[in-house]
């Protein structure tokens, strides 16, 4: 509402007004926003938009949800589309359709990765005369919105810091307002409703809580916001402008009185900066019958309904072939994965050789040791001293696949299963000069040595 006011020329110069706000509503109403809220001002808003007689397009974005919430969010959106004989493109029930929710659910959900929505932009460019005005039926009866700055609403605004800040869309002015001082509204705009006020606070390591209280004869109103966007923020709490009416910064962390998007009522919210950044992007309105709904939903119909729109105002087959960019991803990812993998594997494998060779006593990892190991395990009996010779031969063979032992002390050396084996390999380097016989005088030595 705010958009459309603020650029009124803009807009009806215009070809076609795309629009989306499926997702923003119900971020709103995870976040305990009153659903007559947002339903009223969905309804003023296509009101304005049927007003001025041209193309509108809305985009029902999808998101990797599965609530009653967002069932209602969007089936609301369509049934105000159908209402007001908009046109509309509908990704969350192609995403339903194809099972392509879960798939594209990035680390940003609220978000579509650019490359679809911008061939999605392209379609829609490319199809501008086919998308025809809205029908109107009829001029419907609005109330009376005005969008202000701060320069227009407040009398000491001046007395306030200001800056200037920017991003790739906004060049935006903004007062810091902090301390005790109090703004107070200006005659002028007695009666009038606070609808929304704007924020774009710094941000800072422990988050971006500020939050401000505004004041009238008969309200009080405590608010936090948390963001270091630049966002609107709506008033929950009807707030009409008198000639005692005030804002300033909540320096007391006094407690909210009604929620904000990201924080809910029950929250114990404390300020993380000592000021709130306002920005001169404000909306107000002078009630009238108009800014009341009557219209009451029975949220679980409302959650089940299947609408059904004339397939002339549905515009979804300038999706692009998302079923097509998954395809190719997976397939990409099928061929891919191992070679991106191996080095992974090749390092894990390593690993695992070296925890393995760590839980190993370093001397089990020399030839010498298990040699003699095997000796002494197989000479007490007949059986095994007679096989000895082809045990002691399989070992060698094996040792030779194995990486290289790990160090050992002389100390760690001084064992029999070591020494044996060493004397065996000496013995084995010298078999032509009657080695083994040599060898036999040696275990002889071992045994009466490491019997004592």
């Amino acid at each position: 509402m705010y958009a459309l006011i603020a650029n009124e020329k803009v807009i009806k110069e215009a070809d076609l007004v795309i629009i989306e706000t499926n997702l923003n509503e119900y971020d709103n109403f995870v976040y305990d926003l009153r659903f007559d809220i947002l339903q009223r001002d969905f309804e003023i808003l296509c009101k304005m938009l049927a007003n001025l007689n041209k193309p509108i397009l809305f985009i029902l974005l999808p998101l990797y949800v599965n609530n009653d919430k967002f069932k209602i969010t969007n089936n609301f959106n369509l049934l105000q589309i159908k209402k007001y004989n908009f046109h509309f493109i509908d990704m969350q029930r192609y995403y339903d359709e194809n099972n392509l929710n879960e798939f594209f659910a990035t680390n940003d959900l609220f978000h579509q990765i650019s490359p679809i929505m911008r061939l999605l932009g392209q379609n829609i460019a490319l199809n501008l005369g086919k998308i025809g005005r809205c029908n109107l039926k009829c001029n419907y009866s609005v109330p009376k919105f005005l969008a202000v700055t701060l320069q227009d609403l407040f009398e000491n605004i001046n007395q306030l810091e200001k800056s200037v800040k920017s991003n790739s869309l906004f060049t935006e002015e903004l007062y810091r307002l902090e301390g005790k001082i109090k703004l107070k509204f200006k005659k002028e705009f007695k009666n009038y409703t606070l609808v929304a006020f704007s924020v774009w606070n710094d941000d800072n390591s422990l988050g971006t809580f500020s939050s401000a209280i505004w004041t009238n004869k008969k309200t009080k109103i405590i608010k936090y916001c948390l963001s270091s966007f630049l966002m609107m923020y709506n008033l929950i709490e009807n707030f009409v402008i008198d000639e005692e009416s005030f804002l300033y910064f909540n320096a007391n962390n006094q407690k909210q009185s009604e929620n904000n998007l990201w924080i809910f009522l029950k929250d114990d919210c404390r300020n993380t900066l000592d000021c709130m950044q306002l920005a001169n992007q404000i909306l107000l309105v002078k009630p009238d019958e108009n800014f009341t709904m009557n219209t009451h939903y029975d949220f679980q119909t409302l959650a089940n309904l299947e609408v059904q729109i004339d397939e002339k105002y549905n515009f979804s087959h300038l999706i692009p072939d998302v079923v097509l960019f998954k395809e190719i991803i997976e397939e990409y990812n099928a061929r891919m994965d191992p070679v991106k993998i191996a080095p992974f594997q090749a390092e894990i494998k390593n690993l695992k050789l070296e925890l393995h060779q760590k839980k190993q006593n370093p001397i089990q990892t020399h030839l010498a040791h298990k040699l003699g190991r095997a000796i002494i395990e197989n000479y007490r009996s007949f059986w095994g001293f007679l096989g000895l010779p082809f045990v002691l031969n399989y070992i060698a063979k094996k040792h030779k696949k194995k990486p290289a032992p790990l160090p050992c002390t002389e100390n760690e050396k001084q064992i029999l299963s070591y020494q044996l084996g060493l004397a065996l390999i000496n013995a084995h380097k010298a078999w032509y000069k009657g080695g083994y016989i040599w060898f036999i005088f040696k275990v002889l030595s071992l045994k009466k040595k490491f019997r004592r």
